[in-house]
């Protein structure tokens, strides 16, 4: 928890210390969906994540910023029918991680309102895994440091507001303790606000 609280308290005073100079400060909500790869794909069905993004703009072409998102996900046919057959009737499991990621972003050079980017993060993701049946719940949740990395593009609609998809490869080594990495592609779609500092 400490961990978790010291990552997230650097994330907050770097954006802050970009707000408080020159630059443009974009924020705000994320969401879509989340598709297990790997190992991982055996145990969760595919699922969903909503969150918030940050980026601040040091100029045109690079930028720093953070991510908060909670990623879920129901477990996948056949790991809940072989729950029900060793736990009972109803029995499921599911999945979750809250992502507290930092993040570096590049935007290419183009002409227009639309604004391509890559982006590259690392972060805590507090992996959870909730078993509930018959015979009793059971859960169980373990932080990792995880990494990522995605591109998309943002469609600036005015001086002040964006709106924009991308798409991110998310490999959080858990294998040792969760009992499988916990590696995903995420698709998303984001809606921004800016705010220029002085």
């Amino acid at each position: 928890m400490k961990l978790k609280a010291a990552v997230l308290g650097t994330a907050i005073m770097l954006l802050a210390a970009g707000a408080a100079s020159a630059g443009t400060f974009w924020f705000g909500p994320m969401g879509g969906g989340a598709f297990p790869t790997g190992d991982f794909s055996d145990a969760a069905a595919m699922g969903w994540h909503g969150g918030g993004t940050a980026t601040y703009s040091v100029n045109d072409q690079f930028g720093l910023g953070g991510d908060v998102v909670y990623h879920a996900w129901n477990g996948s046919d056949d790991l809940n029918a072989g729950a029900e057959v060793l736990f009972g009737p109803g029995s499921e499991f599911k999945f979750s991680a809250i992502q507290v990621s930092a993040h570096a972003a590049w935007m290419m050079p183009s002409q227009g309102n639309v604004k391509p980017f890559a982006k590259v993060g690392v972060g805590l993701y507090n992996l959870g895994s909730k078993l509930t049946s018959p015979s009793g719940d059971l859960d169980d949740s373990q932080s990792k440091v995880g990494f990522n990395v995605g591109a998309g593009l943002n469609m600036v609609s005015s001086t002040n507001m964006a709106w924009g998809l991308s798409g991110a490869y998310h490999i959080v080594p858990a294998k040792d303790d969760f009992g499988t990495d916990v590696n995903m592609f995420t698709v998303s779609a984001n809606l921004m606000w800016s705010m220029a500092s002085k």
